[in-house]
């Protein structure tokens, strides 16, 4: 199974990214995220056995938090607004979700999962497949847009079930 641990956003966010998710789903060659799959990825685990499971869901109970604010601040690009591959929203923090990112690694490497990059905060609203300069335009568009904050209070070990419309999310566990 195709695992992920992420925190949800919630239907407020929601609503304030319909719009450019809209405008993406317009644009040829973009894929939008549908909305309820808007999520933050904190460590993506790729194809794991379901044995680990188990091992997986203890490691991750032993991460601990206090609910913390974060904001949701412009659009980017990566690798860049140019030739962008993934189409992005900023996530203002004060530095707990990216503790919060790296608990949950430093539990799991103990098993065996690797981070293929350091973790930034943000939230994906578009996969660009084909190169297209509308891309851009919407990026400087939505560059110094806000779109609210929220409450983080849980994160989820979720599965990722690729189907030929697009992903569908499945919660395993949240942990509080």
């Amino acid at each position: 199974m195709r695992l992920f641990v992420a925190v949800d956003v919630d239907d407020s966010i929601r609503e304030k990214v319909k719009p450019i998710l809209k405008e993406l789903s317009g644009v040829s060659g973009v894929k939008a995220v549908e909305p309820e799959n808007l999520h933050i990825t904190l460590l993506f685990l790729g194809e794991v056995g379901e044995e680990k499971l188990a091992r997986i869901e203890e490691r991750l109970s032993e991460v601990t938090f206090q609910p913390f604010k974060i904001s949701f601040e412009g659009v980017g690009a990566f690798p860049n607004p140019g030739s962008p591959r993934v189409v992005w929203i900023g996530v203002k923090e004060e530095g707990e979700l990216t503790r919060l990112a790296n608990s949950v690694y430093e539990k799991l490497k103990k098993l065996g999962f690797r981070r293929d990059k350091d973790f930034k905060a943000h939230l994906t609203v578009g996969r660009v497949k084909r190169k297209n300069p509308e891309v851009a335009d919407i990026v400087r568009k939505y560059s110094s847009e806000s779109f609210g904050e929220m409450e983080v209070r849980d994160f989820r070990l979720k599965q990722s079930i690729l189907t030929p419309k697009g992903p569908i999310y499945k919660d395993l566990r949240v942990f509080e």
